[in-house]
């Protein structure tokens, strides 16, 4: 049998060596499967505009407000039917607005910049019905906004918070006319997240402040219930964009039967660089969180997510995630330094989802805004302001409209060819079985076979695995939890996570173990600033206050103590 080893593995690997031929001569990388796709040229809007609403309203492509040319808020809207976009005067200009699909089919529009170059604030109000093709001006806000960003919760109520510039807080719209403050916000925010979450509730999570800076740590609020953190956000951070944030496009639960979840792009901002993402080259991996509820976790896919392309380019994503329910795909947007869309597609129904990276030829004249999902699964890209080198010039926006056909459109992973893999894989498996069976040196008993790289997925795959272990269960409040308890959970060699940890955070095992107690003893600290410090450290899983007070300033900089007196001041 060991004769015909060689010749075996030899026929398996022939498909292998055609297939990455053929990706050669596509362009195609093998990090992640590359399609190209056309994108259609519609016709041009009547405004070019940037910071307006893009929707799908009654089943038509609608954007409202924004501004036009010379940066200046324009009181418009416009709507695609007959081959042709059809513009509407608005009640109120509303440039970087709140605009919220209601389940009532209206779209209600709030807030904005009151003046040209994004500049304050507004209160206004107002609705529109896709079916009347009219606006509604009605009330006006608590506190004036832009940048905000909200949900629906029962009874046509609706939840707003964010701002820019200028306080924030959360207020909620009693679904007539009427808005009021609730509570104030831990943080301040722009643009953020905001996820309803079961009874009724609903949960903020930003990484920008209403200045555009980023926090020392990631606090989510509640519009029920107290502040919490989570150790994943600290590392994993929400990615954050200039535009109003739509948060209900990245949903994929099921409001009838009160499952609530959501996908949100994140990225390790341990390893993030401003300066480099801004000149388009990827400083921080990518990931996809998935928030169950307020149970927030990394989507495992079968393959790290790619920031940069095998055409050469890197990747700068510039979208929050836009989910079809009924494919059970998701999409995230990016753009490179020539123009050119990609659209990366998340198989979010399976574990690890597979994932495909599609890409157009370069696109001189579009803006690269928010991508709209239409009513049969296809994307369009409508106004903005992104030109080539990933700069954006608010004062010239542009009129184009793009249609993507992703709605027809089939995985890469999902092809015929995995098929016929896991069919030579039984016959490899089966092969090595019998000379396993055969050999007489065997010692399965005392062996330790260390898992090759690629045995459990890649090294980003497993450290998603092992951070949803640590983080679900709690584990690293266990002050005797070693690296083979965690090895024999996640059913890897102690070798395979040492290294995973050690590639991936450029840490010892111990090291990152204690960055999840330092962040959960803070947690206590911030609750209660007269708790002991040895209470602290115990009960974040330390043995002792001499290795939390290492460990602490190490993460810190600072002592428990000066910490401590830093939240209080």
């Amino acid at each position: 049998m060991n004769r015909w080893l060689p010749l075996l593995l030899s026929l398996l690997m022939l498909p292998a060596m055609a297939q990455e031929e053929k990706n050669l001569q596509e362009g195609k990388g093998t990090s992640c499967p590359m399609v190209k796709i056309e994108a259609e040229r519609l016709p041009d809007l009547n405004t070019p505009r940037a910071g307006h609403i893009a929707v799908c309203a009654g089943g038509e492509l609608t954007v409202i407000g924004g501004h036009t040319t010379g940066f200046v808020p324009t009181a418009t809207a416009e709507y695609f039917s007959d081959g042709a976009w059809h513009q509407l005067p608005t009640t109120y200009a509303h440039d970087h607005a709140f605009g919220l699909p209601l389940s009532s089919g209206n779209i209600l529009i709030a807030g904005g910049h009151d003046q040209p170059l994004g500049i304050g604030q507004t209160f206004t109000v107002e609705t529109y019905d896709p079916a009347t093709h009219t606006f509604s001006g009605f009330g006006c806000l608590n506190t004036k906004r832009t940048l905000a960003s909200g949900t629906e919760l029962d009874s046509g109520r609706v939840m707003l918070t964010g701002n820019w510039y200028h306080d924030d807080g959360i207020e909620v719209f009693d679904g007539q006319k009427s808005f009021h403050a609730v509570k104030d916000v831990s943080v301040s925010r722009m643009s953020p997240y905001v996820f309803r979450t079961s009874g009724n509730n609903a949960i903020i999570i930003g990484n920008q402040d209403n200045k555009g800076n980023g926090p020392d740590s990631i606090i989510i609020d509640q519009l029920n219930g107290d502040p919490f953190s989570i150790p994943l956000l600290q590392t994993w951070r929400p990615m954050t964009f200039d535009t109003p944030n739509r948060s209900y496009d990245g949903f994929i639960g099921d409001v009838a039967k009160g499952v609530y979840k959501y996908l949100m792009p994140v990225q390790d901002f341990t390893r993030f660089n401003t300066e480099s993402e801004k000149s388009g080259h990827p400083s921080g991996h990518i990931a996809i969180a998935l928030v169950e509820d307020t149970v927030i976790s990394l989507l495992p896919t079968v393959r790290p997510i790619p920031v940069e392309s095998s055409l050469g380019s890197p990747i700068l994503y510039y979208s929050t995630i836009v989910a079809d329910r009924k494919a059970q795909r998701a999409y995230l947007a990016g753009t490179d330094k020539v123009q050119r869309l990609y659209l990366l597609s998340i198989d979010y129904s399976r574990r690890p989802a597979p994932l495909t990276l599609y890409y157009t030829d370069p696109l001189p004249d579009c803006g690269f805004n928010m991508p709209v999902l239409t009513s049969d699964g296809n994307l369009a890209i409508i106004g903005g302001s992104m030109h080539d080198n990933y700069t954006s010039d608010h004062y010239t926006p542009t009129a184009s409209s793009w249609l993507i056909r992703l709605g027809q459109q089939q995985t890469a992973d999902n092809s015929h060819t995995i098929w016929l893999w896991l069919t030579l894989g039984v016959i490899l498996l089966a092969a090595l079985a019998v000379i396993l069976l055969r050999s007489r040196r065997r010692n399965t008993s005392t062996a330790e076979v260390e898992a090759p790289s690629g045995e459990n997925g890649s090294d980003d795959v497993l450290l998603q695995r092992i951070s949803n272990l640590i983080e679900q269960k709690r584990l690293f409040l266990n002050s005797d939890l070693k690296m083979t308890d965690l090895a024999a959970e996640l059913d890897v060699t102690r070798n395979r996570v040492s290294y995973c940890i050690n590639s991936c955070r450029g840490c010892s095992f111990s090291q990152f173990i204690n960055a999840y107690r330092v962040e959960y003893a803070q947690q206590l600290l911030r609750k209660d600033p007269n708790m002991k410090i040895a209470s602290a450290a115990l009960e974040s899983g330390f043995s002792n206050e001499r290795s939390f007070f290492r460990a602490f300033k190490t993460a810190t900089g600072i002592s428990p103590k000066e910490w401590v007196l830093q939240q209080i001041d």
